[in-house]
């Protein structure tokens, strides 16, 4: 066994990683706390071994046998070789014939995917072939944030130095759910006194735990943050001196042009310096914008105000200081005006403008939740602008622009012609946004494609896209793919775009394959690491990298030269030579290498050679409140933002959210992430639901002008009543939970996107409402009957006795009315009185006239007051006509009744009735799943279902039970009534490999459970392919006023813990002792901590399944507590 030192570039926050890999299998992931980003990890890290086995992986390179019109694709398994000559040759002749405009490549994004390692080959390979049409989803993800800061400071948005900070700001942006890294950074800031404002529609973990929250309505940002620059420089809460020098708040407007005035423009100065109004002198005054500005006249020039100009022609002009045009644009949004287009109160703005106006150290960060509107520019100019106003840019606690190691770059822009950048769909109608570096809005290129002729693009090369999930205008992507003369696609599983591809490529996961990495982005101290990520365990298949494909493609395509005769070493080493280090030096620092850097502050004021300041890279060369570079093609030169038209018949805002469980559309089908977020989700406020008859668990629909939805209704107090949230990314099923596919194009497709239409954009980026989809919703009970909330009354249909100490009640709805269906292997909660307990559904799961459930209940000897418990009720009091309180069917432990792999289930005593249901469905089936039942009893006269199980046994072939008697009686006859006497353990498998590939699916005692998948796991049965559940009693919150004795077991510390003492990790942490901790809101699970002895409930309701666990961040105690501490 070793451990290997990684990182997870699973997403962004490429998390530092120690790997434990025994006889070449990942077993587990945890955090690296030596790594600047490995403090923490999410649980998309943590299931990597069970994403390398993910059965729905390509593992060959494969050839379409059927038209694309066909939803059967008809793979034909073919070489490498043969895949790329067919690829190359295609490609090289559509080049050759209509240019490389011709072919155009979609990429998947670096924030969400592993193609990190891969990227810029990529990029290098499109630009060497001359393509100009990339299509990608930057413009709906971090182009703004990124290209779109630099109208404002001439840079991308720089690094948030959360820790350092005295002020967090969020704008959209929740990094518990997509940048750990980040998050880990903002709890530390928050631990040594930095405040946090949270702007977001949704009462996001982070927002809860905000100073303040300002619940906007989704795409009226720019409103919300022009209002608060308005209240900042109405009260004077800004930095003066900062403004004063280093932004272009006074520079003189023309207020006939809207352009800056210049030297030349009044006879002053050189040519192109700007002017402002000396209010001491009373005239213009020339100022030279190379140069630091003047301490003693800079304090002369003019704001506020209008003045008029004599020209060098004779004539006057009329100007404005541009900090006046910046401030009239943003005084329009007063509170109130800012509450009827935001739905944040005044109350709340004139808080957060407090908290702005004392801080002096901002770190401030935007992503997706303002990038996807079609104001997303303006919205960034109105946030970068507001940020301008305190003068935090580029010092400690502000944001950093950090140093950075300098490399060979190998995808520069200047390897493509700019003639042919100029060729970039919809360059022309926006010039000014993506497409003028070549990244073309996707929606585009798939018209392009449809409409074939001159000028159309006629191949796609993708690489890991799954545009049919993640774009807007579904039905035109579908058009595009099956429009395509070629289209090649490289990918980890078979998505619903690859299955239009002519010839699909194996792509390998990032745990298969070697990745450099320099600099880690989050810290100075980050950026400074050097990485080289070996392979930690030999590809599946034939899979492989996408650096490995796109050598072996470009030196088909003639471009050998260019990709260093195909040798990747070769290529990294070429990277690494301005460091003077290789690939294999860095393979013998299996940590990395840390470079120092300088970093200073403020680098916009550093002294240069000619004895000016660097200044800021704009037309200015200080930061713009006011952009005549926009007005010169045909934008506001300063943020604006327009009130949306109402919708009558749509007249509810739907956002869209992203599951901290996944990245994008992927990773629905892995299990361990599944069972945590099981169902595509549509929060809603209760107002909405009430409204339109919706109850929690509902299947709903959600229609939009452009198509529609469906989603499982999540009830959400905290949303304002016109706004929803719902996920995106649904398509994939779940073979180990029994989860079928939700088909993109299918009547019950849970695609967000087919909701959103590209015909309304961004003027300058393109970006779509991807954030504000107006909507109406309705239950949609074609897809499950109307469940219900809480408790309800059903009657006692019929109880009869299963064994000696387990009987069967029929639960009834009284009216005789339908009751929902229900997954094998989910249960239902029945209340009498105070007791609680679950129970599992028994019978066919699926029953389109569904009236009653079928449950079994175990007498409960081991109860700590048997007279007293549920069990004992039910078997002894309860008659038939009899009410008691039922939840309706839930449970992650939900089974298969199909599969591509064997399924073993286990069960012990009433263990069994979880199986029953499966296995009752099953046998409906035509084609079952090849099932082996280990069934352990004490005897016969406890064995439940015994006649029903040989009855299922003889209908359906590919089921074989095996039954162990642990206590026989005389009567039990071997051989007949059971297979083996003695307990069920996992030894019966031993030597049985044609299992090891099986699913395990266990359901007994807490004690069986643990002793069978421990011997599961030492006969070579991975730990992620061993399911099970354990019923135990709801643990209740003590009262508040409670206190409770806490034991830190292996730290040798003791002390009382009460309500004001927060959770068991604040708890911790307060009397010195070193707890995991990660996110602190309970989403990454970094934070599991043994309970030895003891209760622990969780405030976020979601602890881990195995009670003998809890989440330190989310824990208190409800008893006295001895912790693994």
């Amino acid at each position: 066994m070793a451990e290997v030192h990684g990182f997870c570039n699973l997403c962004r926050s490429s998390c530092g990683t120690i790997n434990t890999v025994e006889d070449g299998r990942l077993i587990s992931v945890r955090p690296d706390p030596e790594h600047p980003t490995g403090k923490a990890m999410c649980m998309k890290g943590k299931a990597a071994p069970e994403i390398i086995a993910g059965a729905s992986r390509l593992l060959y390179p494969m050839r379409r046998t059927n038209p694309k019109t066909d939803p059967d694709p008809g793979w034909e398994r073919i070489s490498w070789d043969e895949a790329l000559d067919i690829c190359a040759t295609r490609l090289d002749a559509i080049r050759r014939e209509s240019g490389p405009e011709a072919v155009a490549f979609s990429t998947t994004t670096k924030s969400g995917t592993a193609i990190s390692d891969s990227l810029e080959w990529i990029y290098r390979l499109i630009r060497v072939f001359g393509s100009p049409n990339i299509a990608g989803a930057v413009e709906v993800c971090n182009w703004h944030t990124d290209r779109a800061h630099k109208f404002t400071f001439g840079v991308l948005t720089p690094t948030a130095d959360y820790s350092g900070a005295d002020l967090i700001m969020l704008w959209g942006h929740n990094p518990t759910s997509t940048w750990l890294a980040q998050s880990e950074a903002i709890q530390r800031g928050r631990a040594q006194g930095a405040a946090l404002i949270v702007i977001d529609p949704r009462a996001t973990p982070l927002a809860a735990s905000a100073d303040v929250w300002l619940r906007v309505t989704p795409g009226s940002d720019a409103a919300l943050a022009m209002g608060l620059s308005s209240l900042l420089m109405a009260e004077g809460g800004f930095d003066k001196d900062f403004v004063r020098d280093w932004t272009n708040a006074p520079y003189l407007v023309d207020d006939a042009t809207g352009l800056f005035l210049r030297g030349k423009d009044v006879g002053l100065g050189q040519d192109d310096d700007l002017v402002v109004w000396d209010v001491e002198a009373h005239a213009a005054r020339a100022v030279d914008t190379r140069l630091a500005t003047d301490p003693v006249t800079g304090g002369n020039a003019a704001t506020a105000g209008s003045y008029t100009l004599t020209l060098a022609s004779g004539g006057t002009a009329s100007c404005t200081p541009a900090f006046q045009l910046f401030k009239d644009a943003c005084d329009v949004w007063s509170p109130a005006n800012v509450a009827l287009a935001t739905g944040v109160s005044e109350g709340d703005l004139r808080r957060a403008a407090a908290l702005i106006a004392r801080s002096s150290k901002i770190a401030s960060h935007g992503w997706s939740g303002v990038n996807q509107s079609t104001n997303a520019t303006q919205a960034e100019r109105a946030i970068a602008t507001l940020y301008a106003l305190k003068g935090t840019f580029d010092q400690a606690g502000g944001n950093r622009i950090y140093a950075k190691h300098r490399l060979n770059v190998v995808d520069s822009l200047s390897l493509i012609p700019q003639s042919q950048l100029d060729k970039a769909i919809g360059v022309r109608d926006r010039p000014l946004g993506p497409a003028s570096e070549g990244r073309v809005k996707s929606v585009d290129m798939y018209r392009s494609i449809a409409k074939k002729g001159p000028g159309a693009v006629r191949a796609i090369v993708g690489f890991g896209s799954n545009q049919l999930s993640t774009q807007c205008d579904t039905d035109v992507v579908r058009l595009g793919l099956e429009s395509a003369e070629f289209h090649v696609h490289c990918d980890i599983v078979e998505t619903p775009t690859a299955r239009y591809a002519d010839i699909v490529l194996p792509v390998n996961t990032p745990f298969e394959r070697e990745a450099l990495r320099v600099g880690f982005e989050i810290s100075q101290e980050a950026e400074e690491l050097i990485m080289f990520r070996p392979a930690l365990v030999p590809p599946r298949g034939e899979s492989r990298s996408d650096v490995e494909i796109v050598f072996a493609l470009a030196t088909r395509l003639g471009f050998g030269d260019m990709f260093f005769g195909g040798n990747v070493n070769a290529g990294w080493d070429h990277m690494l030579e301005p460091l003077g280090l290789t690939v294999e030096e860095l393979k013998r620092h299996p940590k990395g290498i840390r470079r120092p850097l300088v970093n200073r502050q403020k680098k916009y004021a550093q002294p240069q050679p000619d004895g000016g300041v660097a200044g800021f890279q704009t037309p200015t060369r200080r930061v713009e409140f006011y952009s005549d570079f926009l007005l010169r093609h045909g934008y506001s030169p300063v943020p604006t933002f327009r009130m949306p038209t109402i919708q009558a018949e749509f007249p509810l805002v739907l956002t869209s959210i992203k599951s901290g469980y996944y990245c994008h559309s992927q990773f629905r089908g892995i299990a361990s992430l599944r069972q945590r977020e099981p169902d595509p989700v549509v929060f809603m406020h209760p107002e909405v639901a009430a409204a339109r008859g919706i109850s929690e668990g509902d299947w709903t629909c959600v229609r939009s002008a452009q198509g529609k939805a469906h989603f499982v209704a999540r009830l959400d107090p905290s949303l304002a009543p016109g706004v929803m949230a719902a996920e995106f990314g649904w398509w994939e099923g779940s073979e180990p939970l029994g989860r079928d596919e939700t088909g993109i194009l299918s009547a019950r497709s849970s695609n967000f996107n087919s909701l959103v239409s590209g015909d309304a954009r961004d003027p300058v980026s393109g970006s779509v409402d991807h954030k504000r989809v107006m909507c109406e919703i309705s239950p949609d009970h074609s897809l499950g009957m109307a469940r219900w909330n809480g408790f309800r009354p059903l009657v006692v249909g019929s109880v009869h006795r299963e064994t000696a100490d387990a009987i069967e009640i029929e639960l009834r709805d009284e009216a005789g009315r339908p009751l929902p269906d229900y997954l094998p292997g989910q249960y239902v909660q029945v209340r009498v009185g105070a007791h609680i307990r679950s129970y599992s559904l028994i019978g066919n799961a699926r029953d389109a006239g569904r009236t009653g459930y079928r449950i079994c209940v175990g007498r409960n000897f081991g109860a700590v007051d048997a007279a007293a418990s549920l069990s004992h009720h039910l078997h002894g009091l309860l008659k038939v006509g009899d009410t008691v309180d039922v939840r309706a069917p839930a449970g992650v432990f939900t089974l298969p009744v199909k599969s591509s792999v064997p399924l073993v289930f286990i069960a012990t005593g009433i263990g069994i009735t979880p199986f029953m249901s499966q296995l009752e469905t099953m046998a409906q089936q035509p084609c079952a799943a090849n099932t082996l039942l280990l069934y352990g009893n004490r005897n016969g006269a406890g064995h439940a279902y015994k006649e029903r199980l040989r009855e299922l046994q003889e209908r359906n072939a590919g089921l074989r039970i095996v039954d162990f008697y642990s206590a026989p009686q005389s009567g039990d006859v071997a051989g007949e009534d059971y297979d083996h006497a003695g307990r069920v353990t996992a030894s019966y498998l031993a030597g049985r490999t044609d299992l090891l590939l099986a699913r395990f699916y266990l359901c007994g005692s807490a004690q069986m459970i643990a002793d069978v998948s421990a011997g599961l796991i030492a006969l070579g049965v991975p730990r992620f392919n061993v399911f099970s559940e354990v019923f135990q009693s709801p643990v209740l919150p003590a009262p508040s006023d409670d206190v409770f004795t806490v034991e830190f077991r292996r730290s040798g510390v003791s002390a009382a813990w009460s309500s004001a003492d927060g959770s068991l990790l604040d708890f911790a942490e307060t009397k010195g002792i070193g707890a995991p901790s990660g996110c602190r809101v309970g989403q990454c699970e970094s934070c599991q901590v043994a309970v030895l002895e003891g209760r622990v409930v969780h405030l976020n309701g979601a602890g881990p399944q195995d009670r003998r666990l809890m989440f330190a961040c989310q824990g208190v105690p409800a008893s006295d507590l001895v912790l693994d501490l």
